[in-house]
């Protein structure tokens, strides 16, 4: 029977993948999630990761951009916030940057001045419309999706990511295409503040990855390590969520790392 928090109207396959290209001591715990759109549901190897609530870190962009272009504190993918002039600790983060750039750079500084154009009311009230996680950005307007009060399941990512692929978000059309066509990844790498990072091999042709990275601490005091994204291919497509939870020996590629190996054991790149 399906369940009454469904992704979409699609059917779905879900495929908890529980291991990981780190070592056990570096990762605590690992989740991957697959969604094929349209397929029959399978799910397999429960893991407990899958379902905890960790801080979304830089994938908390995908809302924060959806939520800008909505209420319209920015116009379109070439909106540009100007540098600051401040030493950022990642080269890519200290010019200009349009909402383009800074999704594909993942530029916090950028998604700050979003956040502070936006103010705390409105951030509530995009939270509550996307029913992202715990809804709860009282930690701090500028911080609380970075190992704050702001937490959601990778089970959550996934519902979040099928229904801004399918176009079901309580926001624009314009908002939900905007952030789609700036979330694709060029051929063959995955792109985050520290520059380009080879994904899975050679992709086949044709294929098209759109993906947000995400970094840093859990409230507890852990890491934790995010991709989640989609993949389209000869009239078919995927949606995907990875997450790495561990110490602070986690590797910064661990969610993408697993997720390459994952896509490519399923045939998907």
């Amino acid at each position: 029977m399906r369940p009454a928090a469904s992704l979409v109207s699609a059917s779905l396959l879900f495929l908890l993948w529980t291991e990981t290209a780190t070592p056990a001591s570096e990762a605590g715990s690992a989740c991957f999630l697959l969604h094929e759109v349209g397929t029959g549901e399978v799910r397999r190897s429960p893991a407990t990761a899958c379902r905890t609530r960790v801080s979304p870190q830089s994938t908390f962009k995908i809302p924060h951009a959806l939520a800008a272009l909505d209420a319209g504190i920015v116009r379109d993918a070439a909106s540009m916030f100007p540098y600051d002039g401040k030493p950022y600790p990642f080269e890519n983060w200290r010019r200009d940057h349009t909402l383009a750039t800074a999704m594909r750079y993942s530029v916090v500084w950028w998604f700050q001045r979003v956040a502070r154009q936006l103010g705390s009311a409105r951030e509530r009230e995009y939270l509550h419309r996307f029913n992202y996680g715990n809804a709860d950005s009282t930690s701090g307007l500028t911080t609380f999706w970075l190992g704050e009060s702001l937490a959601i399941s990778p089970e959550e990512q996934l519902q979040f990511i099928g229904k801004l692929f399918a176009n079901k978000l309580p926001v624009s059309d314009h908002a939900m295409r905007t952030v789609r066509e700036v979330l694709v990844q060029p051929q063959g790498v995955v792109v985050n503040a520290s520059g380009e990072h080879p994904f899975a091999g050679t992709w086949p042709a044709g294929t098209i990855v759109s993906a947000k990275t995400g970094s840093g601490n859990t409230k507890g005091g852990e890491q934790v390590r995010w991709l989640v994204g989609h993949v389209g291919r000869s009239g078919r497509s995927w949606l995907f969520v990875s997450c790495v939870i561990g110490g602070d020996s986690t590797p910064a590629l661990a969610a993408v790392d697993l997720a390459a190996d994952a896509l490519h054991h399923e045939g998907i790149l």
